[in-house]
């Protein structure tokens, strides 16, 4: 493994600060390149979970309309690279089927993306350094609103793909061929809670990714779930409202809702008495764009200014 290396044609990260554990399986080339990596042991009744976002200067998560993507607010390799190694380190990652169906419909791909490690070095960091087996995407949808004949996931060999879903979700998914599905909850109700118990009792995952979207990412927040958060800032502002040039006929048509661009979080919000703090856990820096970790700190009452 000494020689798996850093990309050659991107610049190294900048480590401003960086709190985190150590991480001994990370190779000193990787070290060099984008600091240090590590996590603490999983808790005993759900995997150890993080996210992974990038917004712009004004918290937009999405341009919305006819990109809504993320990969429209970044626009940086290297956030892309990170994203390798963040899904390098987890043992599944968690979607919400809005996120794989928006990214299929504008995306430009046929059958949509399979959400995977692209860089082959981070890959091999995977499965040589990090023991880690073929990648699990699991894809939430309590509707069961999904015909998974029409999504390359499905079908991919890099990947396992499953779904998560309730109970009435089952019912309308109909056939799902050899697609693993786990069915939690009541009704159209996903029970995440019972999910997360699910995958590190019954299926081995440690460390969950949450890729969103802010639907599914709000359910996690609120549900007291996430314990880090990985955050990529791009150097621009792009406002609230989608303009009228970038929306789709039938966004158009649709109420005002629709042509809200997304924060991270949808749904409830937090009181000042209950609102979540973080640790500001490290802070890199490639070109303008600048890579936050933060760590939910746990604590009773309100936080005081």
């Amino acid at each position: 493994m000494s020689d798996l290396q850093a990309p050659a044609d991107l610049t190294p990260f900048e480590v401003l600060f960086d709190s985190s554990e150590p991480n001994p399986a990370l190779p000193d080339t990787i070290v060099k390149f984008a600091g240090n990596l590590g996590f603490p042991p999983p808790p005993p009744d759900r995997p150890w979970i993080y996210s992974n976002f990038a917004q712009s200067l004004d918290g937009m998560v999405t341009f919305g309309g006819k990109h809504p993507e993320g990969r429209w607010i970044a626009q940086s390799r290297h956030d892309r690279w990170m994203m390798d190694l963040l899904r390098a380190h987890a043992d599944a990652v968690l979607y919400g089927s809005s996120s794989l169906v928006q990214e299929t419909l504008y995306s430009g791909i046929r059958g949509g993306p399979v959400f995977r490690i692209t860089d082959p070095d981070l890959l091999r960091l995977r499965h040589e350094r990090l023991g880690r087996g073929k990648q699990k995407n699991i894809v939430v949808t309590g509707s069961g609103m999904l015909k998974i004949s029409e999504y390359r996931l499905f079908q991919s060999q890099e990947v396992e793909a499953w779904i998560a879903t309730a109970p009435e979700g089952l019912k309308r998914l109909g056939d799902h061929g050899d697609t693993p599905v786990l069915v939690f909850g009541q009704e159209n109700l996903v029970d995440l809670g019972a999910l997360l118990r699910s995958l590190r009792e019954e299926h081995g995952v440690q460390y969950l990714l949450c890729e969103g979207g802010p639907t599914l990412y709000g359910h996690m927040v609120r549900g007291g779930w996430m314990d880090e958060k990985f955050l990529t800032i791009a150097p621009q502002e792009i406002g609230p409202i989608i303009p009228e040039s970038d929306l789709t006929a039938r966004q158009m048509e649709e109420d005002t809702l629709a042509r809200h661009r997304l924060t991270t979080i949808t749904g409830t919000g937090f009181s000042i008495e209950t609102a979540r703090w973080y640790r500001w856990l490290s802070c890199r820096r490639a070109g303008d764009h600048e890579f936050n970790r933060y760590r939910f700190v746990r604590q009773d009452g309100a936080r005081k200014p």
